[in-house]
């Protein structure tokens, strides 16, 4: 009887490990269409200053005007090398397209500095329309400014907003057609993610020819498919940001230098 019990007992904490999205659950939902995470956690570390690291990958911040005034020369001079600026957003209550206040001074000041520059726009979209409004929105911000790095696609529930009860896998269709009208437009494009979007709702399967932006923020990067930036923190300290800021890796097979590529026409 003891022996059926324990057996019992092992068999219902497995499936509830299977059911948690813990250990052997994550290997049940790999796509095999997606390249594979082959990085390991050994290999991460830290710089002088604390910041996680990786062999041959390089600094970056994302930021929008919530930080502020930024000294970008202070910033490439403490180990930064790109920027991913917001560009945008669309308001989360009446759905309205609104232009970063500090986009274009940001723009100008860090490409200025030597940082490589790419965008992002922050997606309240509800429908195929409203994305690809989005981007033909973005395109138009840009005009055919050059950039070394991807437009990048961010859609966020706002569980109050607009946007509440719409995350399914709907948001990859709209990611898809982002990024379709952003590369139509001469740009790179991509798309940014937390493990449970990138896992469950994103469609990635449907989006291997963009950008992967990873958000997880640990000592390591444990998300199961290859990613090209990985944003480790939302709370780092760079000099020249007087805010936290949210902090980013770029590995070394994605920092080829784009500078001398055509602006689109």
């Amino acid at each position: 009887m003891k022996r059926t019990i324990r057996a019992a007992l092992l068999l219902g904490a497995l499936w509830a490990l299977l059911l948690s999205g813990c250990g052997p659950a994550r290997t049940s939902r790999v796509i095999s269409d997606i390249p594979r995470n082959d990085k390991r956690a050994a290999d991460f570390g830290t710089d002088e200053k604390g910041r996680v690291s990786y062999p041959g990958a390089v600094l970056g911040v994302d930021v929008s005007s919530h930080q502020g005034e930024i000294d970008w020369a202070r910033v490439r001079a403490d180990g930064v090398e790109f920027a991913i600026l917001r560009i945008g957003f669309r308001g989360n209550t009446e759905g309205g397209l609104i232009v970063d206040e500090r986009f274009a001074r940001n723009y100008v000041e860090a490409r200025q500095a030597g940082l490589k520059v790419g965008v992002y726009f922050f997606s309240q979209a509800i429908s195929e329309e409203e994305a690809r409004e989005e981007a033909n929105f973005v395109l138009e911000l840009l005009d055919e400014v050059p950039l070394e790095l991807p437009v990048y696609y961010d859609w966020e529930e706002a569980q109050k907003g607009r946007t509440g009860g719409h995350g399914s896998s709907e948001v990859g269709t709209w990611a898809r057609l982002f990024c379709e009208a952003v590369t139509a437009g001469g740009y790179r494009a991509g798309v940014y993610f937390n493990q449970r979007y990138g896992y469950s709702i994103m469609g990635l399967q449907n989006l291997t020819d963009y950008s992967f932006w990873l958000a997880e923020y640990d000592d390591s990067q444990s998300f199961s498919y290859q990613t090209q930036l990985w944003q480790f923190t939302g709370s780092g300290h760079v000099d020249g940001i007087d805010t936290i800021v949210d902090l980013d890796l770029m590995y070394a097979e994605d920092t080829e230098d784009e500078a001398d590529r055509e602006a689109p026409g």
